[in-house]
């Protein structure tokens, strides 16, 4: 079974965006030690959280040797990330295990085209070496898998001083041309839970919301990202 596990946000400076972030009133994580970061995390203490990303547009040239060596999937997924431009890039689905071995054959027999399951690995800012495994489904435009990190990652406690407790909605566009694929590979995620899907011209994510936000977000300091505020239960049903 997959959930709604991360949203991706590409960015072309990742220092900037912490700096912006922590501005806006996040706590920010860095994924590894900060003088050689590439990303960035926003934790919540429930539901999805979001990654930060900064990948050269150069990167695209490696879609080749990527999909020779661990199939075409996953060289367009790359082409997809280096993409340039700033704003949300990607929705990672997840596994409950740390290992991809069951979900990838599980995806193959249900007619969806996947990488190779690939590891990956990073180093906290506190040593803490952390693996997982993911991999890539085609269209690239589709949300990809990956696995329980190992050791988990979720801190236990999460304070933003803005107000932000959990992102209660992933908006997310799909596009008709992808829509028996989407629902081949995660409609069961549409029935509970923090996605939502509605069609779109093109596959991919619109929005995401915060829960608890105490107030606007400047706009100049999201670096592409859109957000929205979950509107309180008790000011919906006063709205009526």
């Amino acid at each position: 079974m997959l959930s709604c596990s991360h949203v991706l946000c590409k960015v072309d400076d990742i220092r900037s965006v912490v700096r912006d972030y922590q501005d806006l009133g996040f706590t920010v994580e860095w994924g590894s030690a900060p003088e050689r970061a590439h990303n960035a995390l926003l934790w919540f203490e429930r539901g999805p959280f979001i990654e930060f990303f900064q990948l050269p547009p150069a990167f695209r040239l490696l879609k080749w040797p990527m999909s020779a060596v661990n199939g075409v999937a996953a060289g367009d997924r790359l082409a997809r990330w280096a993409r340039p431009g700033e704003g949300w890039r990607d929705l990672a689905l997840e596994t409950e295990t740390t290992g991809l071995r069951g979900a990838h054959r599980a995806l193959r027999v249900g007619g969806i085209p996947v990488s190779r399951v690939m590891k990956g690995r990073r180093t906290r800012p506190d040593d803490v070496r952390v693996r997982y495994e993911f991999l890539a489904t085609r269209p690239a435009r589709l949300p990809f898998v990956v696995s329980a990190y190992d050791p988990p990652q979720r801190p236990a406690q999460v304070r933003h001083p803005n107000g932000a407790t959990h992102i209660s909605a992933v908006r997310l566009g799909i596009a008709d041309r992808d829509r028996a694929a989407f629902d081949a590979l995660a409609g069961h995620l549409t029935e509970a839970g923090p996605l939502r899907v509605e069609q779109a011209p093109h596959t991919g994510v619109i929005d995401v919301e915060l829960a608890g936000l105490d107030g606007h977000l400047d706009s100049s300091k999201l670096h592409g990202a859109a957000f929205s505020a979950a509107v309180p239960p008790s000011s919906a049903r006063s709205v009526r």
